[in-house]
């Protein structure tokens, strides 16, 4: 079994390393989504539709006939569209934290924030997003980790990703949010889904994932007490145990019936 992993907005592969090594009996690809780390941006807007083709043609170009679609954040919305574009291959989904939900002042904030930045000079718009200050600040919101060192580690990492990402990436894929109808998404989704958040998650609030989870034919939710956003990064041992259960019972067979 081949499990893709898609990480989230400013992050690149690394953010999902200690998830991926954890799952044991599967093959695991973990990409730079393009615009972040050494991926460079699409020539195309940078939307939720067409990441989920760029991950369609990478599926195409490793010649994947069968796997298991993983995200978080970003990666779990894109996850969703490409379920419902491109689904016909996928044997699972499963998405960590999804952002499915553009409303509300978190969303309302969040929008203002990247629009300036899509308003804004290269130059001002990298240090309007992606200076140490900007970083730090975001990450005080989403971060709930006690665990001193975890949390260093997430700012010093999340603040080089920033660094080196694609300003047009980071707001053309956040301001796709609010262009996205992720409830009809949903309901185009057929496969077996997991979907896992936390109770101090603002952005993947529990009643917004849970609205989804049901939109969806084949669902589950897996709701992380005390968790928050970044739960993945946070918890990475805890969200692989969450993916590995989910694995074990796509490989199940299905039962028998009887008449």
């Amino acid at each position: 079994m081949t499990v893709l992993l898609l990480h989230g907005l400013g992050g690149d592969r690394r953010g999902l390393r200690e998830l991926a090594d954890a799952l044991d009996g599967v093959d695991v690809i973990v990409p730079d989504l393009p615009g972040y780390g050494a991926s460079p941006p699409l020539a195309v807007p940078h939307t939720l539709e067409n990441y989920a083709a760029e991950i369609e043609r990478l599926r195409l170009s490793l010649g994947l006939d069968r796997f298991v679609l993983a995200g978080h954040s970003l990666g779990a919305s894109i996850s969703l569209v490409y379920a419902a574009r491109y689904g016909a291959a996928l044997d699972g989904l499963c998405l960590f934290n999804p952002v499915s939900e553009a409303t509300g002042l978190t969303a309302w904030l969040g929008k203002l924030y990247y629009r300036i930045g899509a308003w804004l000079p290269e130059r001002a718009a990298r240090f309007w997003l992606c200076s140490k200050p900007a970083v730090y600040l975001a990450d005080a919101f989403v971060i709930v980790t006690k665990d001193k060192a975890r949390r260093r580690w997430i700012l010093d990492m999340d603040y080089e990703n920033y660094r080196n990402a694609s300003v047009r990436a980071m707001t053309e894929a956040f301001l796709s949010y609010f262009d996205t109808k992720f409830a009809d998404l949903a309901a185009q989704v057929t496969v077996p889904t997991v979907l896992v958040t936390g109770t101090r998650d603002g952005i993947a609030p529990v009643d917004a994932v849970a609205e989804l989870a049901n939109r969806l034919g084949d669902a589950s939710l897996v709701v992380e007490p005390g968790a928050g956003h970044l739960y993945p990064a946070e918890e990475p041992a805890r969200a692989a145990a969450h993916l590995s259960q989910f694995l074990r019972e796509s490989r199940a067979p299905a039962p028998r019936t009887t008449d």
